[in-house]
């Protein structure tokens, strides 16, 4: 008897819904897209209504041709891709390759749970051409940007720039951001607060009818200190009114991702990566078991089967008072009826499957755990006194709460919670001495620097990027060396800078918010059909062909146009002259081609370029030194000095004699930064590295003791500097590949112990 065929995304997927649909079916997984735009070209036929030329992934032919003849001998097919746009497309591109529509169906499911994957077989779909058409004009858009922008940034800036339609404006973002902190004058302020009664706090809020928060003129300060001291306020207004508070809401993609950072110091493809792994299903109890429901959405709506399953069990162990009744409305441009990201079952709680889980799997799941279950209590509830109080021009204002019932507040702690106080006895219209003046100084701070979780959220707020492109956005600017990691928080380069002045001056609309942002906008249009996938990129298209053709113009000028510097040719016969290249700016003797000089790392603004000769020298110089290498107390095992020295990738150490012992050594990120930052400077012109190194052998030590032999060969370990960070990698190599992260404590040793001792016993049950 024939089976039905279900095709997923990924192998562990395969295997979880497998088990769940029993014999009559076979799921097998595509691994992800099997086709997509050729890398080599553009792959658009731009002149034919913008015609894709899809071809077939690298690797991928040996699953579709399988997935065809398993679709050929199937009772039923079911497309189960992910059910985002992407997936849609996957369907759609699988789908048209099989080539066995009047058995083909799509279906889609929000978690992989036996009740989800049967709603979903019993109630299949057709494919959704419009998500198809979605999905192919953002990826034709990015495409077009990527291919036709980028190589006309390679003259001026290097052929490591490139474009990117997102990209670009969070790049941007950032740079903007840097700038309004380079340019940030702080101002001295002061805040004045008073006591009554003894106990009750009140606010400055108005002078003379004005609202304040704060005071910046010293002597409005003064004058207020000296008005108030020894005197009484006027009690105006007491108003109690009762108030609610509702919890937070059930996670989304961007706010999983920005409190995953801030609680747990993931970044944003950490995050997706181990929720990937929680959503498809891990074993539990010799059973696979999706986790948690799609991680890709940005709706905060909760089935209401999930409601009813927590409500059974808020009111089991809390009570029934403390089971929340309302419904959160959704904003525009959510996709589809998506759900929240929540566990799959509430009844397993964090505690429950601990030991099933590794560390980061058990840290995101009890963070979505505990964020659901909190999301579906009862409001807090509590009275508020408002209390207005007045000096002549001066008046202030304060808040006592006391809280009736505390509602999420039995499960949810955090530092702005409601502080309950019991009311004070005061009286309206009657008179109170001050007792005591608060006065607070201060000086006002820049903003802070986006973090990876911030420009998330900002990305957000400004309609720009979904849910499955904001890690990628970010890991883009990264790898481009837009931006330096810095304490956490995301700081342009040098050439991240060139790349968005060069793009702003150039290219207005990719680098426009509200544009972007209206492109996502029609983007979520051509989903519900109201927009022409084709008609969007002509409006784009003709639009970009203007500002290029303006901007080829310029890059000649630009090219051509000779720059001097302050520098002299090493003959003596005429100045240096500023160049791009493919490579970056350098600069050239003006008479003699062959004496140049690379001079990236060097920061050189719009106005250093707008001078009649650019000051460049000392810069130079400096560069030179640092190339040559700088002085360190630190010695290879034969005695040679290691100088300190700057390449592609940053700082590093390099043996004196080189040439002969082949001897460098590469330094920690943090090393970098203290370096980069100025905090670790040079004592007598010596860097003194020997200190930081040994405290670093004695870490590794204690790493390489923690982590024991290779499982796999039994040979030792040694510690390895990757992309990533430290990881541990077998001495045995090549024989032996394996690699595994680093042990992070004594708590992870007993997770890793317990991890090893589950795998032995299920290795012996097996056997028997």
């Amino acid at each position: 008897m024939a089976k039905n065929l279900v095709i997923v995304e990924s192998p562990s997927k395969a295997k979880t819904i497998e088990k769940i649909l029993g014999s009559n079916y076979e799921v097998l997984a595509s691994v992800g897209h099997c086709i997509d735009l050729p890398k080599s070209k553009i792959g658009i036929d731009i002149q034919n209504d913008f015609k894709p030329d899809y071809k077939i992934i690298k690797g991928k032919k040996d699953i579709l041709e399988k997935l065809k003849e398993k679709s050929k001998k199937a009772n039923k097919v079911f497309l189960a891709s992910d059910l985002d746009r992407e997936g849609e497309a996957i369907a759609w591109h699988i789908s048209k390759y099989i080539n066995q529509d009047s058995k083909v169906k799509r279906i889609e499911f929000n978690e992989i749970t036996k009740t989800a994957i049967s709603n979903a077989i019993r109630n299949p779909r057709d494919i959704d051409t419009n998500l198809v058409n979605s999905q192919q004009a953002r990826r034709l858009l990015d495409r077009i940007v990527g291919y036709k922008i980028s190589p006309l940034l390679w003259p001026i800036v290097g052929k490591k720039a490139s474009a990117g339609r997102v990209q670009s404006v969070s790049l941007k973002l950032i740079c903007d951001l840097e700038e309004e902190i380079k340019n940030f004058i702080s101002q001295k302020y002061y805040e004045i607060d008073i006591l009554i009664n003894k106990e009750i706090k009140l606010n400055l809020s108005e002078i003379d009818g004005e609202k304040i928060d704060k005071i910046f003129d010293e002597k409005i300060f003064k004058k207020a200190f000296s008005d108030l001291e020894n005197s009484e306020v006027m009690v105006d207004e007491i108003k109690i009114s009762k108030k609610s508070q509702k919890p937070p809401v059930v996670f989304k993609t961007s706010t999983l991702q920005q409190l995953a950072s801030s609680y747990l110091g993931f970044n944003a493809t950490k995050t997706m990566r181990v929720a990937q792994r929680l959503y498809e299903g891990l074993n539990i109890e010799g059973e696979s078991k999706g986790l948690i429901t799609y991680m890709r959405t940005d709706s905060i709506r909760v089935s209401e089967e999930a409601k009813f399953e927590a409500k059974k069990y808020i009111e089991k162990k809390y009570g029934k008072e403390y089971v929340g009744n309302y419904y959160i409305s959704d904003k525009k441009n959510i996709q589809d009826a998506h759900e929240g990201i929540r566990p799959t079952d509430i009844n397993m709680s964090p505690e429950k499957i601990e030991k099933y889980l590794t560390n980061d799997e058990y840290k995101l799941y009890k963070l979505i755990w505990d964020r659901f279950l909190v999301s579906q209590f009862a409001n807090v509830k509590y009275d508020q006194m408002q209390i207005v109080a007045s000096k002549d021009k001066y008046v202030f204002k304060g808040n006592i709460n006391r809280i009736t019932f505390d509602g999420y507040y039995k499960i949810f702690k955090s530092e702005d919670m409601i502080q309950t106080e019991d009311f004070p006895e005061l009286k309206e219209k009657h008179e109170y001495k001050i007792d005591e003046i608060l006065t607070k100084t201060g000086d006002t701070k820049p903003p802070a620097r986006y973090s990876e979780a911030t420009l998330i959220k900002k990305l957000e707020s400004l309609g720009i990027g979904r849910p499955s492109t904001y890690a990628s956005i970010i890991d883009a600017i990264k790898e481009k060396k837009y931006v330096d990691i810095v304490e956490k928080r995301l700081v342009p380069t040098i050439f991240g800078k060139e790349v968005k002045i060069l793009l702003e001056n150039n290219f207005k609309n990719i680098m426009n918010i509200k544009f972007t942002a209206s492109m996502e906008s029609k983007l979520d249009d051509v989903a519900t059909g109201k927009t022409f996938w084709v008609d969007l990129l002509k409006e784009f298209y003709n639009h970009l062909l203007d500002e290029m053709d303006v901007y080829k113009q310029k890059v000649d000028e630009l090219k051509n146009r000779v720059i001097y510097t302050d520098m002299e040719c090493s003959n003596g016969k005429g100045k240096m002259i500023l160049k791009s290249g493919s490579f970056g700016k350098y600069i050239v003797c003006e008479f003699d081609s062959s004496e140049k000089i690379s001079i990236q790392g060097i920061e050189l603004t719009e106005e250093d370029l707008n001078k009649d000769v650019v000051q460049i020298k000392d810069k130079v110089e400096k560069l030179m030194e640092i190339r040559k290498g700088l002085k360190t107390d630190m010695l290879t095992p034969n005695g040679s000095k290691y100088l300190l020295k700057i390449g592609r990738f940053g700082e590093y150490l390099e043996s004196e004699d080189y040439e002969n012992d082949k001897l460098r050594k590469t330094l920690t990120k943090d090393l970098k930064l203290k370096i980069k930052k100025g905090t670790l400077k040079p004592v007598d012109g010596v860097y003194l590295l020997r200190e930081y190194f040994e405290k670093l052998d004695n870490e590794n030590e204690k790493i390489l003791e923690l982590a024991g032999k290779c499982e796999k060969c039994g040979s030792e370990f040694n510690i390895k500097i990757g992309r990533f960070g430290k990881f541990l990698a077998c001495s045995g190599y090549p024989q032996c590949e394996n690699i595994k992260k680093i042990p992070k404590s004594d708590n992870a040793k007993k997770r890793v112990t317990k991890n090893k001792a589950k795998a032995k016993t299920t290795k012996k049950n097996k056997k028997k």
